[in-house]
């Protein structure tokens, strides 16, 4: 099966013939079903479209094999259509690639490309449709996505470290003695959120104390230095 990072499902109300109904009434009666159209991301030519509620394959739901159709494939994309939202793609929109033009994003779209990682995971011909640069634009992607996934795995770290302080600190007894000063001591708790966010890629969730904020501001950067140090 192709990569589903390349697959642009779009459900729709598809208006089509009841040759039973017409034969009963003795004139053309028409139904509405609802339809799914899969494309395939910079692939003009490959088009299909299928009953929303098709058989697609068989899976196991909860242990139990049962038949798959469209709609539970593609359920994400299905429940807007049910909702009336729009069918965004499942991924981090191409807005938030900032080495893209608004012309260019708009070229991609147009190519059924609305995704980072639709972007990133396109190879031979769907990239030539790209034309001259596309696969420095494929490169900027993957490297966006791979700084991203690094960003994360550091923010991940810095909370497992926070809550193990905090987890060292419970146990232990207050000791009295000099109190280091930390440079976050003098910011506020939106500026150490931004800078954790300018330092990671993602700001600090929930509402934490500013005392939990200048904790986790001290290990992002103990672990920065570290990376430094390590790469000198």
């Amino acid at each position: 099966m192709a990569n589903a990072d390349l697959i642009v499902p779009r459900f729709f109300v598809h208006t089509v013939p009841d040759p039973k109904a017409s034969k009963e009434a003795g004139r053309p009666i028409f139904k509405d079903i609802e339809a799914v159209e899969i494309r395939m991301a910079a692939n003009k030519q490959t088009v299909s479209v299928f009953p929303a509620h098709e058989f697609w394959q068989w899976g196991e739901i909860d242990g139990v094999r049962q038949k798959i159709t469209y709609a539970m494939r593609f359920a994400d994309q299905y429940k807007r259509f049910k909702a009336n939202e729009a069918q965004a793609m499942t991924g981090t929109p191409l807005e938030e690639l900032t080495f893209l033009t608004q012309a260019k994003r708009s070229e991609l779209k147009a190519l059924s490309i609305y995704t980072a990682e639709a972007l990133a995971t396109l190879d031979g011909q769907p990239l030539k449709q790209l034309g001259m640069g596309g696969r420095e634009l494929k490169s900027q992607a993957e490297a966006y996505l791979n700084r991203a996934t690094d960003s994360a795995a550091v923010m991940r770290m810095a909370n497992q470290i926070e809550q193990l302080k905090q987890t060292i600190a419970d146990l232990q007894p207050t000791q009295s003695g000099p109190v280091v000063s930390s440079p976050f001591n003098d910011m506020d708790e939106e500026a150490i959120k931004e800078w954790i966010k300018d330092a990671t890629g993602s700001r600090p969730r929930g509402n934490p104390s500013k005392e939990t904020l200048v904790r986790m501001a001290e290990s992002v950067n103990d672990d920065l230095k570290a990376k430094k140090a390590e790469a000198a």
